[in-house]
């Protein structure tokens, strides 16, 4: 094993990038020169991009190949790239930087599709550098939802996924009334059904495109396959299959938040009871962990990790249920949560509500700072703040924004959030907290509704609700200060009723900027020039810091967006490279402090982890082209951990050749100082 001592070249190695290259890698630019399945209604992927004055924030210049299915979850992969999946839940696609480094510049690759569509699920991505996924809100043929507890590893180097075990199965599962299954002409077979046919039984009606009234079950022949007592008159795949009465579903895991603890073992919540479960992928199995302190489910949780290695939740459901401010702790070395809550004096300090049953119980993201407290984002206009050092929360300032230029409170149901190098997080957050009722009069076969009291902060879009309006019903036009048109007539005349307008995820969605110094959250959307903003809320949204420090945005449509920040890492938050070596066989072996990060990087809460606290190596050339490394086996799953040495492994670029490079890694989007490093004709050869 050859070890290079990189201390003797720091110096040379910052004048070196300084001087030619420094601009480059740090921005990764080239040199000098139920929730719902969102709707696409008022969306614009080509929106208008405003070229009159620089703008942080900048188009990909090639869109996601997802085309309409737009971009669902952003995951960091190991080797410099980003995993994509797409809103069909099932199209998986690669977005690799330039040959600059330059991710706005970046190409896409589409890849293995996943072999059960999911959307809103629990993923990470493993020291091995596998993707491990499991659950979904929605799943299977037609994206029902089944809340899911099927799962996969992706391998990138195979392109392949592997089915994993089920996740275990639970008492309590929701009850649904419905499957998907294939249909054929002239067969009284339905086959493909999804998620299974265990708890259907012989006599029960089923209805669906083409099947004739009055059709039932004959037998049930399979987990996945049915006979009826009529034949199908269409032939219709994945059809939409009702049955007469609700079944329970035996196996439930639907979006619940996961961590990774080890290298091979994660931990995963609970849709339905206090239990979490830890899944080993060496044994492809599953145990039980600890019971959370509080009597709920980990449902719309988000967890953090801490820089003591313990990992956060806010427990929103006995926090709504008694009005009081209940929180929790899991240690992964004993497996055991223990509450860390004010109101049974297990914490100092008090928790502001997070969250409502008028916001459907949904929570914003949650993240460490690099001060070492967690930001808690409210669907509410509330904040938290926790100081794990002192067991202390406290409230954080709420969130602002302006509808119509009227001040009004924003929410995080359901949302991203990302920190930056600099520290700053920017998180979305949208209207749905400005909801309100009023009264109104309507009148039977009319869609305008006329003497609200006022319209100011309306907006097109709104949901619309109250006796003598049809479900579904939003806003279509603001009229007036006191009249507005909505989407359906109405189906009753009323004079000064309760009307409800907008609620959860009500439009528009706005980008907020919290500055952990100042204690301050300021609206920042204004420099984002994306059209399709004002016509959606937070939760199609999503996040992901890249390796460079810069921020990748989805708006959920095919075209994403990267911003560029002004502000620089504490310089003693940096990782630190110590010495790299040559294990042999193509493998290297770096050697350093704080590779982890300092953070998740970016997070979303239960729906979707993408985690990029792990090392991501890239190494720049003299003539400034950038080559991204594959990391694997880092020694420490940890985050703002400034103590202790350690390492992690890499294999070179295949396009890497003999000469001298400038070597930097990065974690959670802060970067080292580059450090020399000299790859010999053996070694890019892989040779022993």
């Amino acid at each position: 094993m050859k070890r290079r001592n990189i201390w003797a070249f720091t110096l040379l190695a910052v004048l070196f990038v300084c001087l030619l290259t420094w601009p480059a890698i740090v921005r990764g630019q080239s040199l000098p020169r139920l929730k719902p399945i969102p709707s696409r209604r008022g969306s614009d992927p080509a929106a208008a991009v405003a070229h009159n004055k620089p703008s942080p924030w900048l188009p990909l210049k090639n869109q996601a190949p997802s085309g309409p299915d737009g971009v669902q979850i952003m995951i960091q992969s190991t080797d410099g790239s980003i995993l994509v999946q797409a809103y069909d839940g099932q199209t998986w696609m690669k977005l690799t930087p330039d040959d600059r480094g330059s991710y706005i510049n970046g190409t896409w690759t589409t890849l293995a599709s996943e072999p059960i569509a999911r959307l809103y699920f629990a993923s990470q991505i493993m020291p091995d550098g596998r993707l491990f996924v499991v659950g979904g809100e929605y799943s299977g043929p037609g994206l029902l939802p089944n809340w899911s507890n099927t799962g996969e590893i992706y391998d990138p180097l195979a392109d392949a996924w592997t089915p994993i075990r089920e996740y275990p199965k639970q008492h309590g599962c929701p009850e649904i009334d419905y499957v998907s299954g294939n249909t054929t002409s002239g067969s009284a077979q339905i086959t493909g059904i999804y998620p299974y046919t265990s708890g259907l039984f012989v006599g029960e009606g089923v209805f669906g495109f083409g099947i004739p009234n009055a059709a039932t079950i004959v037998s049930v022949d399979s987990p996945t396959r049915i006979t009826l007592s009529a034949a199908a008159t269409q032939t219709v795949p994945a059809n939409f299959i009702a049955l007469s009465s609700y079944y329970r579903l035996t196996g439930c895991l639907g979006d619940d938040p996961s961590i990774l603890l080890s290298s091979q073992k994660i931990l995963v919540g609970n849709l339905v009871n206090s239990n979490t479960y830890i899944y080993d992928a060496a044994l492809n199995d599953w145990s039980p962990s600890g019971t959370k302190i509080y009597p709920d489910p980990s449902d719309e949780e988000g967890w953090t990790r801490t820089s003591e290695g313990t990992i956060v939740n806010y427990d929103l459901f006995q926090s709504i249920a008694t009005n009081g401010s209940y929180a929790e702790k899991y240690n992964p070395a004993s497996g055991i949560w223990t509450g860390i809550s004010p109101s049974d004096g297990t914490a100092k300090g008090t928790i502001p509500q997070l969250s409502s049953p008028t916001l459907g119980y949904e929570l914003g993201a949650s993240l460490r700072l690099q001060d070492g407290r967690v930001l808690g984002i409210g669907a509410t206009p509330h904040n938290a703040l926790y100081n794990p050092a002192t067991n202390t929360w406290a409230a954080g300032p709420d969130t602002t924004g302006t509808l119509n230029g009227i001040p009004s409170p924003f929410g995080s149901d359901d949302g991203p959030a990302a920190i930056l190098p600099s520290g700053h997080v920017i998180f979305a957050a949208d209207a749905g907290a400005s909801g309100f009722t009023s009264s109104g009069n309507l009148t039977a076969g009319s869609p305008v509704i006329t003497g609200i009291p006022s319209t100011a902060i309306l907006q097109v879009y709104w949901s619309v609700y109250g006796a003598g309006i049809a479900g579904g019903a939003y806003i279509v036009s603001v009229d007036s200060p006191h009249r507005v048109t909505i989407s359906s007539p109405a189906t009753a005349t009323t004079r000064g009723d309760a009307i409800g307008w907008g609620g959860t995820y009500s439009n528009p969605t706005e980008l907020f900027e919290f500055d952990p110094g100042t204690g301050t959250i300021t609206q920042v959307t204004s420099a984002l020039p994306d059209g399709n903003l004002p016509y959606e809320g937070s939760y199609p949204t999503r996040m992901l810091i890249l390796p460079t420090g810069e921020l990748l945005f989805s708006d959920s449509t095919a075209q994403l967006w990267v911003y560029t920040q002004t502000g620089t890492p504490n310089p003693l938050l940096q990782p630190l490279i110590a010495n790299v070596s040559y294990l042999g066989g193509g493998q290297f072996r770096l050697g350093g402090f704080q590779l982890d990060g300092q953070s998740a990087g970016a997070a979303y809460g239960d729906d979707d982890q993408m985690d990029s606290n792990y090392p991501i190596i890239r190494m720049v050339k003299l003539s400034g082209k950038v080559f991204y490394a594959r990391t694997s086996n880092w020694s420490k799953i940890a985050v703002g951990d400034g103590g202790g040495y350690e390492t992690v492994d890499f294999t070179l670029n295949p396009a890497v050749t003999p000469g001298d490079y400038a070597l930097i890694v990065s974690g959670a989007g802060i970067s080292s100082f580059p450090a020399f490093i000299r790859i010999t004709e053996k070694e890019a050869k892989g040779a022993d």
